[in-house]
């Protein structure tokens, strides 16, 4: 009996146990590359674009989500607040989605702004983006402009 049970740990049930344990894919990890701009879907780019009246624009395109995304997001939000610069606008375009971390350092960032004396404003936010911050009420908290040229018709006074 003894030796029954040794030869079905070391026999097919051993390597049908190392089989789960193996990754559920061979080869290169597999991205997926957004076929129109040719940038990873899976992670998040910001660059920023211009300035209108001194506001500079963050564009943004991929995902905001937890991990390391919200982390870069983060840290490009609170470099533009530590370098003086209270008001900045994000360009969320090009964001394709974003979970309920983004939108806890979204919310965040604006109330950093505010209290620094500035805004947070929000440029062309896409469908996704946009969805989710009705769902979570946060929609008629941001300034939120449908282009760069309606940001600077709003820092001359134009609106408020």
């Amino acid at each position: 009996m003894e030796r029954r049970k040794q030869q079905r740990r070391k026999g097919p049930m051993r390597v049908a146990r190392d089989r789960r344990l193996a990754p559920s894919y061979s080869g290169p990890e597999r991205r997926v590359a957004d076929r129109r701009g040719g940038l990873d879907r899976r992670k998040l780019d910001i660059i920023v674009d211009y300035q209108v009246r001194s506001i500079p624009i963050l564009r943004c395109s991929g995902r905001i989500t937890i991990g390391d995304t919200v982390t870069i997001f983060s840290a490009k939000c609170l470099e533009m607040l530590q370098r003086g610069r209270p008001t900045f606008a994000l360009d969320l375009s090009g964001i394709n989605h974003m979970d309920s971390t983004g939108v806890g350092r979204l919310a965040s960032h604006l109330t950093s702004a505010r209290t620094r004396g500035g805004d947070l404003k929000l440029i062309a936010p896409s469908r996704k983006v946009e969805s989710v911050l009705r769902t979570t009420y946060l929609y008629d908290l941001f300034h939120i402009l449908s282009s760069a040229q309606e940001l600077s018709e709003f820092s001359m006074g134009g609106r408020d």
